[in-house]
């Protein structure tokens, strides 16, 4: 359950994800508020002028765990251009 303990931990990331609760959200608003979610979802502070982007997120991820003898290539965070076709997938 670390989505809900990222939320508990994370009062500015309720804003974010109060849009999905709005019926008339534009795609690009949906994509956006998806991407802040994970970013915040892998450990990553998220503000309203200065998120990373999903892929370096991805890459860090990557490079901390290559150093690892046993690295697991499922638990990266999904490319910027997925998470775009997942998010449209879901919400719409």
């Amino acid at each position: 359950m670390k989505s809900v303990q990222t939320l508990k931990n994370s009062p500015d990331l309720l804003k974010v994800i109060e849009i999905f609760k709005n019926p008339n959200v534009t795609p690009e608003d949906a994509v956006d508020a998806e991407n802040r979610f994970l970013v915040a979802l892998y450990c990553h502070p998220i503000s309203s002028y200065d998120t990373p982007s999903l892929n370096n997120v991805r890459y860090k991820c990557y490079m901390k765990s290559s150093f690892n003898k046993s690295s697991n290539m499922a638990s990266l965070p999904p490319t910027e251009a997925a998470d775009h076709q997942y998010s449209l997938r879901v919400y719409h």
